[in-house]
């Protein structure tokens, strides 16, 4: 059967499918019967259209249910290590960061993480709590990852990259399974889903789960040892799609979810953190007359509670509230031209809860108002160009009460800046064999909350008796991040193999310094207050690509070798910066290597990576320049069905040695994991 021209496919899928889907609402599409269409994996996510990956106007890697199980993870950033160009960053058993094309740090902030279209970095640093994420792992039907600035096509934070997580619907998929795991570190884990449909009215699924284990025991400083803490998880989740009408569907979800941790803070250092997490969110996709009319609205809810008892710091806690609007039309003009149009409004309340801080109550208050669209126009059926535009305008108030000797007045947080992005992308299918695209994306990394808002007054270090202010500040320019990329897509069908390759070269510009103390106020206190502020330190370019041939051969065999070359070049200024740079934050070469076999109820895969020993990582304490030694890992999985609902697997990483250094942080520790899982 012959594969449809670019035109036909879209309008048979755009009339089978009931209209374009946008990410935000990707709980309302049928990926299965787009999937049996194109005959590979689909994704709307970038303009709102159905498309293969390849035709894109973004570079995007998808990966499927069925890697996401070869994989033998019970976490996502395990599974995201699969794709060239992503960066992990371990700093505990639970504990990652995920950085983009050479551009790693903890408390990552340069990555958008949506799960099924909504937001789940938190606001306060911009920052993705990977432990806490409210999803059962055999729940998803892909996971959609972008490199490369992509605010105007994906929204807020996607200045680096997207890593969009889409779980099966439960209006056109079944969605029955459950697992429990024990492994090492005394790790026992359970996740349970289950869904149900309701005639044809519409579907509800509900998921559930938890895990508990130990933090790596490797050794740590006496400051960082009094704020380790064992990992935990806890989280239930409920969805409901609804078709009212044969031209209208409506959906909501809800969840809540808490870990414990100890991870890595932006300035290096290891901390316990609990993370408590709400939502709720609701919308509607109205097939209209003047389009497909789609909104959709959340609130999400988050505690976080620092548990740090070492003398420089203090345990606090504090709460953000993030409140979403969205609102969008797609519709075409004519066969070539689509486009949609689109509005929000984020609001998000910030408070402050520290014992140790004088009576005040700062909080802050932050309004961002937004418009933008995209245009795909098939120039030929072989051509096809995507425009996006975004412009977002933000205003930041301080609504609480800061100390009368603060060096920073409260007025100053009354403060308002607007932002452009935008990305442009076009694709060109040589033949049936060759696809290649040339972009370009200005990205948006807006500051994050607590860089240019207040954190707290009067803060007593302990012993000292000293006085202590930190605040943000309020007159931080956005770092504006310029992508351009050439990719070029082979299929190889004589070995049954598609390789992909890409060149890119990246510029940012006033990358921000977080919370680096810069100076020492005198005030009519008789005790010296310090100051803490956040500044724009400078520029900074990235450069290199990725190659990967991936296949799989009729027999059972399937493989994946990828090479991904990154080098990241800092401004004097950032370079000198303590603890802000860049430059070799990951390792210029890294190789992976996957195999793969099923045969009969067997599934054996195998996962080898090597990263090259030219990079430093931001270390604890003092010492932000640690060298890292290059290193190798192993993963590995066997499973097997025990019949048509049940299957074991053993899987394991960091095989090859007990510890690996991988970072400045503890060393990772040898793991092994046995899993059931039950589908039903």
């Amino acid at each position: 059967m012959s594969r449809p021209t670019t035109r036909t496919a879209l309008w048979t899928v755009l009339s089978f499918a009931g209209g374009f889907s946008a990410g935000a609402e990707a709980q309302t599409l049928d990926y299965d019967s787009l999937e049996n269409l194109f005959g590979e994996p689909i994704t709307t996510a970038a303009t709102g259209t159905p498309q293969k990956a390849h035709a894109s106007a973004a570079n995007m890697t998808i990966i499927t249910a069925d890697e996401i199980r070869q994989s033998g993870s019970r976490n996502i950033p395990q599974i995201l290590s699969r794709v060239p160009g992503l960066d992990i960053l371990r700093s505990g058993a639970v504990a990652y960061d995920v950085g983009v094309r050479g551009y790693q740090e903890p408390m990552q902030s340069r990555l958008l993480v949506l799960l099924d279209g909504r937001q789940v970095f938190q606001d306060d640093y911009s920052r993705t709590v990977w432990e806490n994420l409210p999803v059962n792992v055999d729940d998803i039907r892909q996971i959609e990852v972008v490199t490369g600035a992509a605010s105007a096509l994906f929204g807020s934070n996607a200045s680096g990259g997207v890593v969009n997580i889409i779980t099966y619907s439960p209006l056109y998929e079944t969605s029955d399974k459950a697992s429990v795991s024990y492994g090492s570190n005394r790790t026992r884990q359970g996740d349970v889903t289950a869904s149900g449909r309701m005639e044809d009215l519409g579907g509800i699924k509900i998921s559930a789960g938890g895990m508990n284990g130990q933090e790596f025991g490797a050794r740590r400083s006496s400051s960082e040892q009094g704020v380790t803490q064992d990992p935990a998880h806890r989280y239930v989740a409920a969805s409901q799609v609804f078709q009212l009408s044969s031209d209208l569907q409506a959906f909501s979800d809800f969840s809540y979810s808490k870990s414990r941790s100890t991870e890595a803070y932006f300035s290096g250092r290891l901390g316990g953190i609990d993370d408590f997490v709400s939502s709720a969110r609701g919308g509607f996709t109205w097939q209209s007359a003047l389009g497909t009319i789609k909104g959709n609205a959340y609130w999400n809810h988050s505690r976080v509670e620092n548990n740090d008892s070492s003398p420089y710091f203090v345990a606090y806690a504090d709460t953000t509230d993030l409140f979403v609007n969205q609102l969008e039309d797609a519709f075409r003009v004519g066969s070539d031209h689509t486009f949609r149009i689109f509005g929000e409004y984020r609001h998000i309340d910030f408070r402050l809860d520290a014992p140790q801080v004088a009576p005040q109550s700062p909080a802050l208050a932050e309004d961002v108002y937004v418009l933008g669209g995209t245009w795909l126009w098939q120039i030929r059926d072989d051509v096809s160009w995507t425009n996006a535009a975004r412009i977002e305008r933000l205003g930041l108030q301080e609504t609480g009460t800061i100390w009368s000797e603060s060096v920073m007045p409260a007025s100053a947080y009354d403060h308002s800046l607007a932002t452009f992005s935008d990305n442009s992308g076009v694709v060109y299918t040589l033949t049936e064999q060759d696809t290649a695209r040339l972009a370009y994306g200005r990205g948006v990394q807006m500051p994050r909350l607590l860089d240019y808002g207040f954190i707290a007054t009067n803060w007593n270090t302990s012993g000292s008796g000293r006085l202590q202010e930190r605040v943000g500040n309020p007159f931080l320019k956005p770092t504006i991040v310029r992508n351009y990329e050439i990719d070029f897509d082979h299929k190889m069908p004589a070995v049954f193999s598609t390789m992909r390759t890409a060149v890119f070269f990246e510029q940012n510009t006033s990358l921000i310094n977080t919370m680096t103390n810069v100076g020492t106020v005198q005030t009519s206190v008789s005790n010296a207050t310090r100051t803490a502020y956040s500044v724009n330190m400078g520029d900074s370019d990235g450069y290199g690509g990725e190659i990967q041939i991936k296949g799989q051969h009729p027999s059972g065999l399937r493989w994946d070798a990828s090479y991904s070359y990154a080098i990241v070049e800092d401004s004097p200024s950032v370079k000198s910066a303590l603890g802000v740079g860049y430059h070799d934050s990951t390792p210029k070469h890294h190789v992976r290597l996957l195999l793969g076999y099923s045969v009969g109820p067997w599934e054996f895969d195998g996962d080898g990576e090597f990263l090259s020993s030219d990079f430093t990582r931001r270390s604890a304490g003092t010492d932000f320049s640690t060298y890292t030694p290059g290193y190798s890992t192993l993963s590995a999985r066997i499973g097997y069905s025990l019949n048509e609902h049940l299957t074991l697997s053993l899987s394991g990483t960091n095989l090859s040695q007990a510890r690996t250094w991988a970072s400045a942080f503890p060393s990772v520790e040898r793991q092994a994991l046995l899993t059931l899982s039950a589908r039903y």
